[in-house]
């Protein structure tokens, strides 16, 4: 007899979870309060590279005069078209991914689920019905995160705006300051330099992309302020005043730093709102669930995926974690996805792209140039390098970071070759098509 299957969420971890879950042949009913796709889909992710690949796009037509281009030095921006495109995107991407799961048998419940005991939940609609009682063998919570913003500063949507308003940004200010120095704050900093405001960036004393290699947080921070990004880095942000002429941010030193709008990129933290995860004998460990390889929590039926696991809060980890657990949750031992082997990316231009580690007493690294590539020299600009690396004491592959143009697909071997064990012999005998990119981490084994 099949499985019966819970999943409560319906974002990347949801959707995945669902799908394996179904594919193992179980019987797959998702949980969601809003439409397939989750905040991921409809209102963060998906709207924000919506925007991440205009401004990639307008950066071509900068360069274009260096490849022998000329006529594209008057671009018209028309934000109420790119927002119009990203309601395009969004209505079919998650449209398939509707259609996907329906087609695999799996059944939609629209509302917010609450578990009444370890194995039973209510879920309560929206509309004026009765709320809905469901059991199942298994439960697979993929719940998501939400922004956390300090009392001090929080969105209004019109002068102070976070990464949910993107699907409305359909007038852009004169300039603008972004608070925060992480992923989505790097991202929307060059986004926003890259659509011509004038750009104030607020990162505290933890630097741009704290998570990442030194190297490369630095490379993308130079490489913004070169473009004309204002950087004032080493205060934490206080709070936001708000005049006629827009807002000035406060830092803790008590300076002001003005501006027509901000956008708040400071953080996410995990939605377990209305769980009622007591009632499942679960509580959060440090902010997060706690889970094995598997996704299994201490009532090892109920399943935790993306987010709610906590850090890196990342679309990939997600849709890793929720493939396992539904899988496993099914019947299956499937194979798993290592948190060593999962690429943190961060999409500016150059793009920055980081797995594994590059630190350790016995770590050394290898580092090349993407210049080491005649790709990079039939582009007009090419910057960036990839360092890989590795254990000294048995030269297995240990990870890498790569800033550069497509970094994220650069990297992407490395990842196979942490999750493989391979060594940097058995990795640098491998050779990328010539001439693209992908020769880079290679070459990188080979420079050993």
């Amino acid at each position: 007899m099949s499985k019966k299957i819970i999943v409560i969420g319906g974002g990347p971890a949801g959707i995945d979870a669902a799908e394996a879950a179904a594919k193992a042949g179980a019987q797959v009913t998702l949980v969601s309060n809003s439409p397939i796709g989750g905040r991921a889909g409809w209102s963060s992710l998906l709207p924000s590279k919506v925007w991440l690949t205009t401004a990639d796009s307008i950066a071509l037509f900068s360069e274009a005069d260096k490849l022998g281009i000329s006529g594209t030095d008057d671009l018209n921006l028309v934000p109420s078209a790119i927002v119009e495109r990203i309601r395009t995107v969004k209505k079919n991407w998650n449209t398939q991914q509707k259609e996907r799961l329906a087609g695999l048998g799996v059944q939609f419940v629209p509302g917010t689920a609450r578990f009444e005991t370890a194995d039973t939940i209510q879920v309560i609609h929206e509309e004026d019905q009765e709320p809905t009682m469901l059991q199942a063998d298994a439960f697979i919570v993929a719940s998501g995160s939400v922004p956390a913003f300090p009392p001090t500063m929080k969105p209004n949507g019109k002068t102070i705006i976070a990464p949910r308003f993107a699907s409305a940004l359909e007038t852009l200010p004169e300039s603008i300051a972004v608070v925060g120095g992480g992923a989505t704050g790097t991202e929307f900093a060059y986004l926003f330099n890259r659509l011509g405001l004038d750009v104030t960036w607020i990162v505290d004393q933890f630097g741009v992309l704290p998570d990442f290699d030194p190297e490369a947080g630095r490379f993308i921070a130079d490489t913004l302020v070169k473009r004309g990004v204002t950087l004032v880095e080493g205060q934490m942000a206080s709070h936001i005043d708000e005049s006629d002429a827009g807002i000035a941010i406060v830092l803790a030193d008590g300076s002001r730093h003005a501006a027509a709008m901000a956008f708040l990129a400071i953080g996410r933290k995990v939605d377990v709102a209305g769980l009622n995860l007591e009632a499942a004998g679960l509580t959060l460990e440090k902010g997060a669930m706690v889970v094995d390889e598997y996704g299994r929590s201490a009532q090892p039926h109920i399943y935790f995926a993306g987010d709610v696991t906590g850090a890196p809060m990342i679309a990939n980890k997600a849709t890793a974690q929720g493939w396992t657990a539904g899988q496993h949750a099914a019947g299956l031992t499937p194979a798993t996805c290592p948190p060593e082997a999962v690429i943190g990316a961060i999409y500016t231009e150059p793009q920055v792209a980081q797995v594994g580690t590059l630190t350790g007493d016995a770590v050394k690294t290898s580092r090349v140039p993407y210049s080491a590539s005649m790709k990079t020299h039939l582009l007009p600009e090419g910057n960036g390098f990839v360092k890989l690396a590795y254990d000294a004491n048995n030269n297995q592959i240990v990870g890498a970071v790569t800033v550069g143009h497509h970094a994220a697909d650069v990297i992407a071997p490395v990842a196979v070759a942490v999750r493989a064990g391979l060594t940097v012999p058995e990795f640098g005998v491998l050779y990328g098509a010539h001439p693209t990119f992908s020769e880079l981490a290679f070459a990188a084994a080979r420079q050993v």
